[in-house]
């Protein structure tokens, strides 16, 4: 996962297209020049780009909060960070590098920790446990007395309560489920068809799409597997 180098500006920049719903905009560092008498002679000119469909972009933000909020930068939040946020966090196999990318509605931050020339920062150096930190103490100061702002939701996405087993339409029986968000159009429509009223049709097999094929449900549930 992850065959090609890229800078902390290239990524960064890859991850405002989710917060910005699929629209890409290249990177600067000069707005404006102005001469001393107050004449303009330059102005940057934002150039933008769709790149992505803005309900793409959302199924991403939606992925990528799980990240912040039960993944593996949960310590943001540990850390007192409560305002809505997504990101990504990133190690290579030697520990040569961390990173995090994380956003909020208006702001993108990307953090990198590493040397110059490529050897082992520290033994058990991840991005959770280096670049979080840091993304985390930057962005509770950016952020600070700022109106809590939540990310839009664009047309063409809808929320759908699934099992996390079966990954159909959640029954009044499944025991554990979750809200996805999900493009228009592929999300599911069956219900799901391993929690019944008389429990769970087999806990001892794997599921696989011909498990009802072969198995009949009410002599499995009465035999009590």
């Amino acid at each position: 996962l992850g065959s090609c180098e890229v800078t902390p500006l290239e990524l960064t920049a890859a991850y405002t297209v989710f917060p910005n719903l699929g629209v890409r905009i290249e990177p600067y560092f000069i707005e404006k020049i102005v001469q001393r008498e107050g004449d303009l002679i330059y102005q940057h000119e934002v150039q933008k780009e769709e790149v992505i469909s803005p309900a793409t972009a959302y199924v991403m933000i939606d992925l990528l909060s799980s990240v912040i909020d039960e993944g593996t930068a949960v310590g943001a939040r540990l850390e007192g960070f409560t305002k809505p946020a997504a990101g990504k966090t990133g190690t290579t196999d030697d520990y040569s590098d961390a990173w995090f990318i994380g956003f909020t509605p208006d702001l993108v931050c990307g953090v990198w920790v590493g040397f110059d020339t490529r050897k082992k920062i520290a033994r058990g150096a991840s991005g959770a446990t280096f670049a979080v930190p840091m993304w985390t103490r930057f962005m509770k100061d950016a952020t600070k007395g700022k109106p809590i702002k939540k990310f839009p939701v664009p047309k063409g996405v809808v929320s759908r309560t699934v099992c996390t087993i079966s990954h159909k339409l959640a029954n009044e029986y499944c025991p554990d489920v979750r809200r996805e968000i999900y493009i228009a159009g592929t999300e599911p429509n069956e219900i799901c068809d391993i929690h019944t009223k008389d429990g769970v049709l087999s806990d001892k097999f794997l599921y696989n799409p011909f498990y009802f094929e072969k198995i009949d449900r009410e002599s499995v549930n009465k035999k009590g597997f």
